[in-house]
């Protein structure tokens, strides 16, 4: 991946103010720069692979800004810490289609009644199947009623016979066979895109505004780089990265001050940046 790849993100604003020390927030197409830029830097890493026949198709995530309450909440039930924090994050998790499957016993029962054909029709009593075809299915005598069957016979014959002398073939084998063909590939197509759908989706980043502006001042930073800064480690962490182990975060930081450095950010590590 040599070009930065396109982000699309959802953003949600769960504040009141819209101004922070007299500056705006940052607008959905810088928060998309500044991940698309860590997206580029963790393809460059190693830690973002992607076909090559679906490069254009963007990634997307949601970006929630929010109080220090909800910052605190979520921080407390997912991470044990019961305090604002500057970003969380909130890597996406593909549906597991297993965790709804039936119970054994009961995706039997299901399997046996399905292949069942003594099973009587819904909403018609068993034995009385031989008695409603005698006296025709609304009770007068079947010699009296053309059934729909009939009329579509002699319909079919009829297009057929147009069918013939158009030219046009009539070979029901072939066009049920192309059918099904047709079925499995669209099938599989449904699958395939299912599949890039959940590779395009990274998750959630959840950011206490007050918290970053507050951090902001106290480093003596704009908030639009502490902004980008916060961005960045975010969507790495939504990647896979950590900082736990010091191995860990040594990758990891140094990751982010080259993606930063490419962005005109000094490195936010350094101790006269904060």
């Amino acid at each position: 991946m040599s070009e930065a790849p396109a982000v699309v993100v959802d953003l949600q604003l769960a504040i009141g103010e819209s101004e922070f020390d007299g500056k705006p927030l940052p607008a959905s197409h810088q928060l998309e720069a500044w991940v698309a830029a860590a997206l580029l830097a963790a393809a460059e890493d190693g830690a973002l692979e992607r076909d090559a026949s679906d490069a254009a198709a963007p990634y997307e995530l949601t970006v929630r800004l929010v109080e220090e309450a909800e910052s605190q909440g979520l921080n407390r039930d997912y991470r044990g810490k019961d305090s604002p924090t500057n970003v969380l994050s909130f890597p996406h998790e593909p549906l597991d289609l297993d965790d709804f499957a039936l119970p054994p016993e009961l995706a039997a029962r299901f399997a046996e009644e399905g292949d069942d054909d003594s099973l009587p029709l819904a909403g018609m009593p068993e034995g009385d199947l031989d008695a409603g075809e005698e006296e025709g299915l609304d009770g007068h005598n079947s010699d009296d009623v053309m059934l729909a069957s009939d009329a579509m016979s002699e319909a079919d014959e009829a297009d057929v016979s147009e069918a013939a002398s158009s030219g046009f073939s009539t070979s029901g084998a072939a066009s049920s066979g192309l059918g099904s063909a047709a079925t499995e590939t669209a099938a599989e197509q449904a699958l395939d895109e299912q599949a890039l759908d959940e590779q395009r989706f990274l998750g959630d980043l959840i950011i206490s505004v007050h918290v970053v502006a507050r951090e902001a001042r106290e480093q003596g930073k704009s908030l639009e780089n502490h902004f980008a800064h916060m961005l960045v480690h975010g969507t790495l962490h939504l990647l896979g990265y950590d900082h736990i182990e010091d191995d860990e975060a040594e990758r990891m930081e140094a990751l982010e001050r080259h993606v930063l450095a490419g962005l005109g950010i000094a490195d936010p590590y350094r101790k006269e940046n904060h």
